[in-house]
């Protein structure tokens, strides 16, 4: 017999609950069930599910929100500057605004203005190689580093391969980590930059002047099969960034500037 069920309640719970979280079952930045309903479904007191989630808290995958719950840990951390890596080159790069925050350690959070499901749109089916009976689910967020807005972003997926997107929780959970748990994790990313000025509506969302510039960038991802499964356009304040650009030459040669 194995030996999990020879061990004491409390750390078989806790084992079935790191499971869920190293599975991405429970999403990074997402909510998981209270203490009592975690208790009825295991059959355990809630003092045993307690002591579970305390031990995956000094862990570090769970941290409480006083008053509202108890939460997975973020991989996001605090720095001070913020740097792009926008690689024009590598086909494979996957570089998407909360892929390069993290990997950059960088803390920042989410303000969800807008998600629902669109149809009919002959633009957004083109992009996502759709037909125009198909449905897109749009996720529209401001993005914001010390509650200091640097970006809006507008993502637009094939809504039949995210059933449920409009149920979860993007002010906390990533929108990748989501994608990943649908098995449709953008993997090739192809990237669109120019500099533009910003509109009433952009210079609104981000406190900005109207006419300063932003960069604007589109992103189009596929995933392992090969799928279009995301289409995104993101306004970002130049004068909070440093982005980096990594251009090929005719020979192959890369210069970074």
């Amino acid at each position: 017999m194995n030996d999990l069920f020879h061990a004491p309640l409390y750390i078989q719970i806790e084992n079935l609950l790191e499971k869920k979280i190293l599975s991405k079952e429970f999403l990074p930045g997402s909510k998981i069930p209270s203490e009592r309903d975690l208790a009825i479904q295991y059959g355990v007191n809630r003092m045993t599910v307690k002591k579970a989630i305390d031990a995956l808290r000094e862990k570090g995958l769970l941290y409480r929100k006083q008053g509202s719950g108890t939460y997975v840990t973020s991989s996001n951390v605090d720095k001070e500057n913020v740097y792009f890596n926008l690689s024009f080159t590598d086909k494979n790069s996957n570089s998407g605004i909360s892929e390069l925050l993290t990997k950059n350690g960088i803390h920042f959070s989410n303000e969800v203005i807008g998600k629902e499901i669109i149809s009919n749109n002959a633009f957004l089916n083109d992009k996502l190689e759709q037909t125009n009976n198909d449905q897109v689910f749009a996720l529209h967020r401001i993005r914001q580093i010390e509650d200091n807005p640097f970006a809006i972003e507008y993502n637009y997926l094939p809504a039949a391969l995210f059933p449920g997107a409009l149920e979860v929780d993007f002010k906390n959970v990533s929108l990748y980590d989501y994608m990943d748990s649908k098995k449709h994790r953008p993997v090739h990313i192809s990237q669109f930059i120019q500099v533009v000025p910003a509109l009433k509506k952009e210079a609104r969302l981000l406190k900005t002047d109207e006419g300063s510039l932003l960069y604007y960038i589109v992103y189009l991802g596929y995933d392992e099969q090969n799928n279009a499964v995301e289409y995104t356009e993101s306004y970002l304040v130049s004068d909070e960034l440093h982005l980096q650009f990594t251009l090929g030459g005719i020979l192959g040669d890369k210069e970074t500037y």
